[in-house]
């Protein structure tokens, strides 16, 4: 793992840069108090409701499966 910018190779240089811009966005979006006040919202009915219903293994793929392919 690359410890500096300059040790990173073309590809990496570029999903590192990709991240530091989807981090900076994440953080101007948390500062915008509705953006936030929402985003806090949601998470308060998450806690709030009922959790997901148990399912085995098998019936979450029979209802996750693929079809028409």
């Amino acid at each position: 793992m690359a410890l500096r910018r300059e040790d990173l190779g073309p590809e990496e240089r570029e999903r590192q840069d990709a991240l530091d811009r989807s981090w900076a966005q994440a953080q101007r979006d948390l500062a915008d108090p509705e953006l936030r006040d929402y985003l806090e919202e949601s998470l308060r009915r998450l806690d709030a409701g009922k959790p997901a219903p148990l399912r085995s293994r098998e019936e979450f793929l029979a209802e996750t499966e693929i079809t028409g392919e």
